[in-house]
């Protein structure tokens, strides 16, 4: 059984895809479920918040594994 911090990060992943492939007009409802998504992996870890707000490296690791991701496609 996976706990709630599994259970967002996964959500983080599908919403990070689903940023990547939805149309532009769409992305904004998106982007501010993963902000959410973030700051609850955040507290549910107790990781000190990123002055100014935002998660940083959370985004810098997602954008990593999507870029793989990508570049494995093609």
């Amino acid at each position: 059984m996976l706990s709630r911090l599994d259970d967002l990060k996964n959500l983080r992943e599908v919403l990070i895809a689903s940023i990547d492939e939805a149309e532009p007009d769409k992305r904004a409802p998106l982007a501010n479920q993963l902000r959410a998504t973030l700051a609850e992996i955040d507290e549910l870890a107790g990781a000190a918040p990123v002055e100014g707000g935002g998660n940083v490296s959370a985004i810098e690791e997602a954008r990593a594994r999507r870029e793989a991701r990508t570049r494995s496609l093609g």
